[in-house]
């Protein structure tokens, strides 16, 4: 008989961001071998506004897209900006998940993915009132990328709260699970035996490929010019990513055209300073759905990728980046990488740790192969892997004496 797991994300399906997109990936990884529930919220994402299927709903039960079964509760929705709504959101969804497991049937194993870490609180909740073994999964050091990010201080109340649940967190925890090597590092210093790194990787099968008419319609679509290079960032738009980066190469470059996809807190911000330095050649295009960010992505000669020089940020992969390389596009990165002087090699990519004014001679002197980066998926990046180390890590954790 299959174990059961519960998977607990703020985000899911149809939402299309970076824990959601990776959520699916533990689905997709899981569902063979595990009885899989995912416990989310009404979805709202980024725009705050819920369409008639959820509007007025409390829980609701779902079942899709790889027939496992999606239970979503209350949240209060707001807006991807504003620190104290999106913390009512988080708090909502917190609270309302909590209720709703209590009077559920008892699962094997719960998996749990942070930020936001109010998700991980009530699971160690749980934990305590059930006896119900959890792994926890790190995409972002909670409270720390918030102090980071300049929306906390570490004197604060608020930070002293936080990081005494984080400890608790990790002191219960049967496993952690680090998408960066930084975040790994960070957790081990007092829990050595149990983080594990697992980057971010990208499912190949699920690349979608349009016909020449399609993109032509889509280019007239969207005014999108035929002599000129094209630029995509198809990201969220926040402190975090440090976007200025790309403002300034648009600025420098203006023989160059920019698109800025999808949403976020400083979009407006952006696209003010843009307007106001003359900024013309940056196109700001509010919410679109993947099959036009895919559809951008495949007319683009370069795809950007930011994030802001910190060390909680050190080598992180965005899943956007491993989309833009499935794509077979060359991608700049302003990060700072570790891995990436590992994987130079490739020539898949030109990486820098913030701008300057020589990335413009390097974008021009550049020479891609698209199959370069096919190759650096396979090779660091690629499902299978990922499905192997998942499914090695709960055999340990469910079987563990």
């Amino acid at each position: 008989m299959k174990k059961t797991i519960h998977i607990y994300t703020q985000y899911y399906f149809p939402i299309s961001n970076a824990p959601a997109n990776r959520i699916e990936k533990y689905v997709k990884a899981l569902k063979d071998n595990y009885n899989i529930t995912i416990i989310t919220w009404m979805p709202n994402y980024p725009t705050g506004i819920k369409n008639k299927k959820y509007k007025w709903k409390s829980f609701l039960k779902e079942t899709w897209p790889y027939w496992e079964k999606i239970v979503r509760t209350y949240e209060f929705a707001t807006k991807n900006e504003w620190f104290i709504k999106r913390t009512l959101n988080y708090v909502s969804y917190m609270f309302s998940s909590f209720f709703y497991w209590l009077f559920s049937k008892k699962p094997d194993l719960i998996i749990v993915t942070s930020p936001p870490l109010f998700t991980a609180i009530w699971v160690l909740w749980l934990n305590k009132i059930k006896k119900v073994p959890y792994i926890v999964e790190i995409r972002d050091l909670w409270p720390e990328s918030v102090v980071a990010l300049w929306l906390m201080k570490k004197e604060s109340l608020s930070y002293k709260i936080f990081s005494w649940f984080e400890k608790k967190i990790y002191n219960n925890a049967k496993k952690i699970i680090a998408v960066t090597k930084w975040i790994q590092k960070d957790i081990e210093k007092m829990w050595y035996d149990k983080v594990v790194l697992q980057y971010n990787v990208f499912d190949s099968s699920k690349i979608k490929l349009f016909s020449k008419e399609e993109l032509e319609k889509f280019k007239n679509k969207y005014n999108i010019p035929e002599n000129k290079k094209i630029f995509i960032y198809a990201w969220n738009h926040s402190k975090a990513q440090h976007l200025e980066n790309i403002l300034n190469l648009a600025k420098d470059y203006k023989n160059w055209e920019f698109y800025m996809l999808w949403d976020g807190e400083t979009k407006q911000e952006l696209e003010n300073i843009a307007k106001k330095e003359n900024i013309n050649n940056i196109h700001f295009l509010w919410f679109q759905n993947k099959e036009t960010v895919y559809k951008f992505i495949q007319l683009a000669d370069f795809c950007i990728t930011s994030l802001n020089n910190t060390k909680l940020f050190e080598d992180a992969v965005p899943t956007k980046t491993l989309e833009y390389l499935a794509y077979w596009k060359p991608v700049i990165a302003f990060l700072k990488w570790d891995l990436a002087e590992k994987i130079n090699s490739y020539k898949a990519w030109l990486s820098y740790e913030k701008y300057n004014s020589n990335i413009t001679k390097d974008i021009i002197d550049f020479e891609h192969k698209k199959e370069t980066s096919i190759k650096l998926i396979e090779n660091y990046f690629s499902f299978n892997s990922f499905k192997s180390n998942i499914l090695q890590i709960l055999s340990q954790t469910l079987w563990k004496k």
